[in-house]
């Protein structure tokens, strides 16, 4: 997994929300704002749609396509 500093082209993705280096929660991304401050992960199950902001600490991580084998 990579640290994704700018979250606007995660939009549709999947990845890794982490807090103090703990992943807190995965799942698609469904909602950047525009300046890329605040990311909407979308709801998946029994798990509700949660909002994170990068000024709580929030980091974004990706598994890059060509990093993975498959």
């Amino acid at each position: 997994m990579h640290r994704q500093h700018d979250w606007l082209p995660v939009l549709g993705q999947e990845v890794q929300i982490k807090l103090d280096g703990s992943v807190v929660r995965t799942g698609l991304v469904d909602g950047v704002t525009n300046d890329g401050a605040i990311i909407w992960i979308a709801a998946h199950g029994a798990t509700p749609r949660a909002m994170f902001e990068r000024a709580r600490g929030f980091s974004v991580w990706i598994d890059y396509k060509w990093d993975s084998s498959g």
